[in-house]
């Protein structure tokens, strides 16, 4: 068995809550108002979808912990935007496909993010822009229907 393979097969029987614990308390941490959170917890199926991706893929621990605290990041930066333009009531998938798309935004603290970490959150973004094209042309993930249940 391959090294990739052998990963794949470790993390097959993984949940979520073994991978990110506080996955749940994501909302809380962005939250600066009560709509601020109630917003959070409407990005999570769709993060909670592109994480399962990535446990499903090769990638190091390393990478994978990056990838989902980058994740993490970006459900801040999205909440923080939304509250400042007072967009609450705007379809978060959405939200995220802007926030990702050419490259992704730039965190609020980015100005005192290194090269590796500004590269790092990139690539995530990246993935996760793929993820999404990719789960919308095969019918997974739709900007007005959300999440199919089961993809």
């Amino acid at each position: 068995m391959r090294s990739g393979e052998k990963k794949r097969e470790e993390r097959r029987g993984v949940g979520l809550k073994d991978i990110v614990p506080d996955f749940e308390r994501w909302p809380q941490s962005w939250m600066g108002t009560k709509e601020d959170l109630e917003y959070g917890k409407k990005l999570l199926p769709f993060m909670e979808k592109f994480i399962h991706y990535l446990i499903g893929q090769d990638l190091s621990r390393k990478t994978l912990k990056e990838h989902i605290d980058n994740v993490w990041v970006l459900g801040g930066t999205i909440i923080k935007d939304v509250s400042i333009l007072n967009e609450h009531k705007e379809d978060p998938l959405k939200r995220i496909i802007e926030a990702v798309e050419n490259g992704g935004c730039l965190p609020e603290h980015s100005s005192r993010m290194s090269e590796w970490e500004l590269a790092s959150f990139g690539k995530m973004c990246k993935k996760l822009e793929g993820f999404l094209k990719k789960s919308s042309t095969e019918g997974g993930i739709n900007a007005e229907k959300g999440i199919k249940r089961n993809l």
